[in-house]
């Protein structure tokens, strides 16, 4: 049994989402489809101790809305939890990448500048093993189920942390679609199922 569960999910729908546009690090704002899927999804969601999320905006927006109707914790937004540095291709949409960069999405390869798996992956690891220590229950115990956090980040940020354990995607995540985690107590990571939050369903676990 793991010693911390969390369900990390993307944010709501963003500007830039709405757009086409790649938003790596760039702080674009919820729409209010974006705020509204968020509402939606805290009738969907129970059973968490806290939410969390990344410092993007449309991570954090998305947090206090979900807190604020759950009435559960909110903790400090973590850097950690960002999306991708994907470099150059900021700000760009699908059809500029394909004229600046020829070639390049067909055959998966990615610009100088965009941040490694291994980098994106470590650094979200780290985030969760915190905060499984932080807060793990006194008398926590291997027969005692354990806490769940809500963690609210990005797509890029699942995809790779599946990618790395050995679940790859064949799509990116929709609004409020995510996957659960599992975190033992020397810090290794696991997998668990897919969820789409506003259906309220489990997915495919190949998305």
């Amino acid at each position: 049994m793991p010693s911390a569960r969390f369900l990390l999910v993307r944010h709501g729908q963003s500007e830039w989402n709405s757009a086409g546009r790649m938003q790596g690090h760039a702080d674009s704002p919820l729409t209010a489809e974006g705020r509204r899927q968020a509402s939606a999804a805290a009738r969907k969601l129970k059973g968490f101790d806290y939410v969390t999320s990344s410092d993007l905006s449309r991570a954090s927006d998305t947090a206090v809305i979900i807190a604020r109707e759950l009435s559960i914790p909110r903790l400090a937004p973590r850097s950690g939890l960002r999306e991708i540095d994907v470099g150059p291709w900021q700000g760009l949409t699908r059809r500029d990448i394909e004229r600046q960069f020829p070639g390049f999405l067909d055959n998966d390869m990615r610009p100088p500048g965009y941040e490694a798996d291994e980098l994106v992956f470590e650094r979200v690891r780290r985030v969760l093993v915190e905060l499984a220590h932080e807060h793990r229950t006194p008398d926590h115990r291997r027969d005692v189920a354990p806490g769940a956090g809500l963690v609210v980040t990005h797509s890029g940020v699942i995809r790779v942390m599946r990618r790395v354990l050995g679940c790859p995607d064949q799509r990116n995540h929709r609004n409020l679609e995510g996957c659960w985690f599992g975190v033992s107590d020397d810090g290794t990571l696991s997998v668990e199922e897919s969820v789409n939050v506003l259906r309220n369903a489990t997915i495919s676990n190949t998305l």
